[in-house]
């Protein structure tokens, strides 16, 4: 089964994040990966965090983040002169309830409504399956200049999902 993107419901409010934001950014950003990559030998300290959210998620790239009763429980990093999502995190207590599913739906709707891509790791299958779920479609595989990691791209388009939502 598919998530249809095209889902009626009111979108997620959504903020642009701010320099005052960027220590939450990095403890919520290392938590959540920590949690997708639970075989990892080590997570890095969160300064290392810290001067990555400083480093990636400033112009030209739109940070957008969602609070709840006062805590930041997920965020993503957008790039929309390409319509690429970069990053999408949600706190490990709040996964597995809707909100990754919401983000998703939300990118669509009100942010890259034409489609977008996403790179994610062949070794997370579990977000590999998420974003499987929201609809969108595995297409290349290749190495992450930075990391050395392989990673596939996924795109997602409205036409795709004018077929599921036939389907489904």
């Amino acid at each position: 089964m598919t998530v249809p993107l095209s889902d009626p419901k009111p979108g997620v409010p959504l903020r642009p994040a701010t320099v005052q934001d960027n220590a939450r950014l990095a403890h919520l950003w290392r938590a959540a990966w920590s949690s997708a990559n639970p075989a990892a030998a080590s997570v890095a300290p969160i300064a290392h965090w810290e001067e990555r959210v400083a480093a990636e998620f400033g112009a030209p790239h739109t940070t957008l983040v969602y609070e709840q009763d006062h805590a930041l429980r997920a965020f993503m990093v957008l790039d929309l002169h390409i319509n690429h999502l970069h990053q999408l995190f949600v706190a490990p207590d709040a996964q597995s309830q809707g909100l990754g599913g919401a983000l998703v739906r939300e990118i669509g709707r009100s942010y890259c409504p034409a489609g977008w891509t996403l790179h994610v790791a062949t070794s997370n299958q579990r977000a590999r399956a998420f974003y499987a779920l929201c609809g969108l479609v595995e297409e290349a595989v290749s190495v992450h200049p930075q990391t050395g990691r392989e990673r596939v791209l996924c795109r997602w388009r409205p036409t795709l999902q004018a077929e599921i939502g036939r389907i489904a």
